[in-house]
């Protein structure tokens, strides 16, 4: 930022470049949303509706992916079910069994916000811990309602 001001009024997500640059936050003076907008025409129509709904699909994808984590481990047999009733997900974990006798893998994904609660219940259950950011989630079952409740009321 130029030495010479005295404020600046700056689009910010998070907010980590005005710290990095010894700046703070003093006032909002808006909140924005993005907002997808088609209209009825285009929504009748098959083939735009399609693509409509990709687009859609993309950008709600990525607004759920910065608010989730997906974690991976690998947990003894004897510690599996114990995990499972504590750990969270997007519907159910998915659970595998790993080549060697008696361990299987879990992965799931989480609310970020959850994940210092169920830290330790990880650390005591189970054995090695892998943290992924995603960049999507896509929640299609909820997209797929979306698109039928919207679809049958433009056909109106």
């Amino acid at each position: 930022p130029p030495e010479n001001a005295d404020a600046i009024i700056d689009l910010t997500q998070t907010g980590t470049t005005l710290e990095q640059n010894n700046l703070r936050i003093i006032e909002t003076i808006a909140e924005s949303a993005a907002v997808l907008i088609a209209n009825k025409a285009s929504l009748r129509d098959p083939e735009k509706r399609e693509k409509i709904y990709d687009i859609l699909t993309l950008l709600k994808g990525t607004v759920e992916g910065k608010k989730k984590i997906h974690i991976f481990v690998n947990v003894r047999e004897e510690n599996l079910n114990k995990l499972l009733k504590r750990l969270p997900a997007l519907k159910k974990p998915t659970v595998s069994p790993l080549a060697g006798k008696g361990w299987f893998s879990v992965n799931t994904v989480i609310d970020r916000e959850e994940f210092l609660t169920v830290l330790p219940t990880l650390r005591r259950l189970a054995q090695g811990l892998v943290v992924h950011e995603p960049q999507q989630i896509l929640e299609l079952e909820e997209i797929a309602r979306s698109e039928n409740n919207i679809s049958n009321s433009s056909t109106r």
